[in-house]
Parts: C-alpha cells; sequence; structure tokens
C-alpha cells in the first residue's frame, strides 16, 4: 500500500472532492437564513462526500493523505454549519459545545498518535455518529418550524453516539496494551476505512 500511494499524484479526484466539500462551508453560512438555499448546498457537499469514498475505492485511489483530509472535511463542514444554526438560536447551544469539542479532542488525539507512527482508523459508531449529525442538520435546515424539532432529536442520537465512539476511542488508546483497536483492527487496508468518520 505504501509503494502504491507513493505513486499517486496528491491531488486525486477524492482530494479534489474533500477541498470542493471544504469550499461549500462559506456559502452554506452564507445563506443559513435562507432555508431552502442552505439545504441544497449542504446536500450538495454531503453527495461530494459519498462520491469521493466511492471514486477512491471503485478506482483505487485512497492515499494517506486523503485518509486525513476526508474526516477533517467533514468535521469542518459539520462544526462550522451547527456553530452557525446556534448563533441563529436554532440548535441548543451546549449540544454545540459537546459536539465541536469531541471533533477537536478525538482529531486532536489521532493527529497525535499518527505523528507517532501510529493510525487510528474510525469506528463504526463514529461513522454512525457523522451521518445523524449530517441528517439532523439537514431536518435543520430544511425548514424553522416543520423539521426542526426533527432534526432535534436526530442530533440527540448523534449527541448519544458521538459520546459513546470518544470513550472507545479514549479507552483504547489508554490501554496498557500498545496495540490500539477501535472496533476495527489497525491492521486493515485503509481502502475500507476512508468515508468512514
Amino acid at each position: 500500500m505504501k509503494a502504491k500511494d507513493e505513486q499517486l499524484p496528491l491531488w486525486t479526484l477524492p482530494n479534489r472532492l474533500c477541498i470542493i466539500r471544504i469550499l461549500f462551508i462559506p456559502l452554506i453560512i452564507f445563506f443559513i437564513e435562507r432555508e431552502y438555499v442552505a439545504f441544497i448546498l449542504f446536500i450538495l457537499a454531503g453527495i461530494t462526500d459519498g462520491l469521493d469514498g466511492f471514486v477512491a475505492r471503485r478506482f483505487q485511489l485512497t492515499s494517506k493523505l486523503g485518509l486525513y483530509l476526508d474526516p477533517i472535511a467533514d468535521k469542518l463542514l459539520v462544526s462550522s454549519v451547527l456553530i452557525t444554526l446556534t448563533y441563529y438560536h436554532r440548535i441548543p447551544l451546549w449540544i454545540t459545545i459537546i459536539l465541536v469539542c469531541r471533533e477537536f479532542i478525538i482529531n486532536g488525539l489521532r493527529s497525535f498518535y499518527a505523528l507517532e507512527g501510529i493510525t487510528i482508523y474510525p469506528s463504526f459508531t463514529g461513522k454512525l455518529k457523522t451521518t445523524l449529525q449530517i441528517v439532523g442538520i439537514s431536518c435543520i435546515l430544511l425548514d424553522r418550524n416543520l423539521t426542526n424539532l426533527l432534526g432535534l432529536y436526530v442530533l440527540y442520537a448523534a449527541l448519544f453516539f458521538s459520546i459513546y465512539s470518544a470513550s472507545n476511542y479514549i479507552s483504547a488508546i489508554f490501554r496498557p496494551t500498545k496495540k490500539i483497536e477501535l472496533e476495527t483492527d489497525l491492521t486493515a487496508d485503509p481502502t475500507q476505512s476512508e468515508t468512514q468518520k
């Protein structure tokens, strides 16, 4: 995998899609009060998330850069929209604080161990948490009244899995043994994990 990764160009199509997803962020924030516009932009950003993983696996374009860039793009997208919706009093502040702080803590730990040569692959519950966040935010963006309450309930579920997956990460990291396993084998092919958050 290492030799193959070195042969790939830096900006593969999946990595470009990650950058496009990041570029959607200021547009979504700008149109946040125009509900349907913000909703459509957020959905388009979400499509790039699914598309980059599919392209990476289908055409064997998985790279170490993509392994880190993909979750970073997701965290920036979700955290930015959560903070903006909280500013407009559409999401309780305490929910946003917990969700955003969790992302900074876990990604900080992941980056630290990456410098030590240890790759922490995302878990299933982490992926489920991200999916619930996207669904919940989409509902809140879609309509201020009709689907806002549904979106909040979905975010409550995301909050549960956010705390649960974070506890798994932290307990695995500080386990007495130095082998870190987060509901997945660290020796597994990263192509199976790139799109999981």
